[in-house]
């Protein structure tokens, strides 16, 4: 049976049980493909969660992926920190036994993980793909909870390790799989959000309608039958009584000598009277004011698994990719790419009598925009196809490594032509995400001249290492 591995910041004799142990700097390095589950050393909760981060944020899906235990006292963990974990284990309760029973509970998410392709050495790069994977390995659904600690207010726990900023990325990416049909949604919630920096902390009040004042006060609006007199309470207080001012009559119940209608609002700094005041927001995080109607309305959700969704995450998220860039822009797969490439380099070797060259080019941070466009990723891949298209021939054979990784054999074109080529290119693209998104891409590229010397598989590799996050 496979065995946990115990990680801790500090020392690795804490175990005395024989289960191996590494530091979290060792995690790269470390062969877990005997690993149950990662038992995390929490006695010190901020490097403890580091260790966690580190392994959610590893790109291989049999570390990231593989299910996270912690070794911890007390519950005194913040909520979404507690329950980042698949479950917990006291020192007290620390034996061979109590090891064995998790690892047999954890067994399906190892038995998922065993079902992919390569899981110790290919790499998910997109953060989309990853929680995918992340929801469709848990079989579980994924539920928000609140949280002071972040300006979302809302975190979830077992995606929340993925995402190093603090931003609204992980709403965006839920989002995008949700217009994807790959996860399913259930309310849980509605929420406003500052519409200037996303944060959920927000003070509403009511302001004067006319000085936009908070120095505001109500009275309630009395009326009285017998005289039909109306005004404010305050008018109508004599000591522990109510006295109409007009009348002179003693009000002793409501109903029947008199009933309040309404409210009144006066303004201590400008005198003004109102009945509606105006409601503002103002944000904790960065002090701006808006009216309600100006704030971001979200409404927040638990997910969980679409079939679609479950397929997708064992196969590969490329399937809105490849549907329309492969029938737009002719991609070859891979494997016939290198094909090619071989045959292409024992030609030029041959007759030497011209030049081919191999484009190798990576938009950066495009999943982030994919993710942003949501619904809208269709169009983006199409309009992306279009410039592909026009800029390069019909006898240019290219590959994707992904959404954002491009690699293309130019033949018939020296370097220098391949390079104006490439120029036209990012031009381009940069012009479509700058003028429809605000988005300057940086578009990375690097161009060989075809030669049998040059290993292929070597090359991509080391534009992958290089370039792809």
């Amino acid at each position: 049976m496979k065995q946990p591995c115990f990680i801790s910041t500090t020392s690795l004799t804490d175990v005395t049980l024989n289960i191996p142990g590494i530091s979290d700097d060792a995690i790269d390095t470390f062969d877990n493909s005997q690993t149950s589950f990662w038992l995390v050393d929490m006695n010190d909760p901020t490097s403890g969660w580091n260790t966690v981060c580190k392994l959610r944020s590893n790109p291989y899906p049999a570390v990231y992926l593989r299910p996270i235990v912690y070794l911890m006292g007390a519950d005194l963990l913040p909520e979404e920190i507690y329950h980042a974990a698949n479950g917990h284990i006291k020192p007290e309760n620390m034996n061979q036994r109590t090891l064995d029973s998790w690892a047999s509970k954890l067994e399906p998410i190892n038995l998922w993980i065993e079902k992919l392709e390569q899981p110790n050495t290919a790499k998910d790069t997109n953060i989309a793909f990853r929680v995918l994977r992340l929801i469709a390995c848990s079989d579980r659904e994924v539920s928000p909870t609140t949280s002071t600690r972040v300006n979302s207010g809302f975190v979830y726990p077992l995606l929340d390790p993925l995402f190093s900023k603090e931003d609204n990325s992980t709403f965006e990416t839920l989002n995008f799989l949700l217009e994807q049909k790959l996860i399913n949604s259930s309310f849980v919630s509605k929420a406003h959000f500052c519409g200037h920096c996303e944060s959920a902390f927000l003070n509403f009040k009511e302001t004067c309608t006319q000085c936009n004042s908070e120095d505001i006060v109500s009275d309630e609006i009395v009326h009285h039958f017998k005289c039909a007199y109306t005004g404010k309470i305050s008018d109508f207080r004599n000591n522990d009584e109510l006295t109409c001012p007009k009348c002179e009559r003693t009000l002793q119940h409501i109903g029947v000598d008199y009933d309040k209608p309404s409210i009144i609002f006066s303004c201590n700094h400008c005198t003004h009277t109102f009945q509606e005041p105006e409601i503002q927001a103002t944000c904790f995080s960065c002090s701006r004011t808006s009216s309600p109607e100006n704030l971001t309305h979200r409404i927040i959700y638990s997910y969980s698994m679409s079939a679609i969704g479950k397929n997708a995450a064992i196969y590969g998220l490329d399937t809105l990719f490849t549907r329309i860039m492969e029938s737009k822009l002719r991609l070859t797969p891979m494997p016939v790419f290198k094909e090619f490439y071989a045959i292409e380099a024992s030609r030029i070797q041959r007759y030497k009598v011209s030049t081919s060259s191999l484009t190798l080019i990576h938009i950066a941070n495009m999943s982030s925009v994919y993710i942003r466009m949501a619904h809208r990723a269709k169009e983006l891949f199409e309009e992306l196809s279009v410039i592909f298209r026009t800029t390069l021939r019909t006898c240019d054979v290219m590959t994707a490594l992904n959404e954002s990784t491009f690699f293309v054999i130019m033949t018939e074109t020296a370097p220098q032509h391949a390079e104006r080529a490439i120029e036209r290119l990012n031009e381009r693209i940069t012009a479509l995400l700058g003028n429809n998104l605000d988005f300057i891409p940086e578009i990375q590229s690097e161009i060989f001249k075809i030669d049998e010397n040059i290993e292929l598989d070597d090359t991509l590799e080391a534009f992958q290492e290089k370039h792809v996050d």
